[in-house]
């Protein structure tokens, strides 16, 4: 009796710990909804004024009337993945993307494709996801840790 309620306890347990993990695992982000493109699509064109570090600052470019902060340019590894030179103070720029405005009352612009100097490089799907999602171990990629241009 007693091996029976050892077993049945034991048995109990692990069945909460899996029920309890699987709420912690659920992603809220369904693969079919929109993640990102529920914004005012915009085009920037201008110079690089500053360039992110880290790459979630935002990429600064003078537009002649205004600098402006573009965010979500994705890391360093996936631009040399694309085999696209991240881009430099100076260099002119051209960034397609959308203003969001998020939940908190901020405002920003998010990119979706970069066109610098000849080359273009997309960013998002067209859901708005980051291509680099996964991180680079997921693409056959070596790992890049927190490599930037120096400036």
């Amino acid at each position: 009796m007693k091996k029976v309620k050892n077993v049945l306890g034991l048995s109990l347990l692990t069945l909460c710990f899996l029920m309890v993990s699987s709420v912690w695992a659920f992603n809220t982000n369904c693969p079919n909804q929109a993640y990102i493109l529920s914004g005012t699509p915009v085009t920037i064109e201008g110079v690089v004024e500053s360039v992110p570090y880290p790459a979630n600052q935002g990429l600064k470019i003078d537009t002649g009337e205004e600098v402006v902060t573009v965010y979500g340019i994705g890391p360093v590894w996936y631009w040399d993945k694309e085999e696209v030179a991240y881009p430099t103070v100076g260099e002119d720029v051209e960034v397609d993307g959308y203003e969001v405005n998020f939940s908190d009352g901020s405002t920003r612009i998010v990119a979706t494709k970069i066109t610098i100097g000849g080359q273009t490089i997309e960013l998002r799907d067209d859901d708005g996801r980051p291509l680099w999602r996964g991180g680079p171990a997921n693409r056959g990629n070596k790992m890049y840790r927190n490599q930037y241009p120096q400036q």
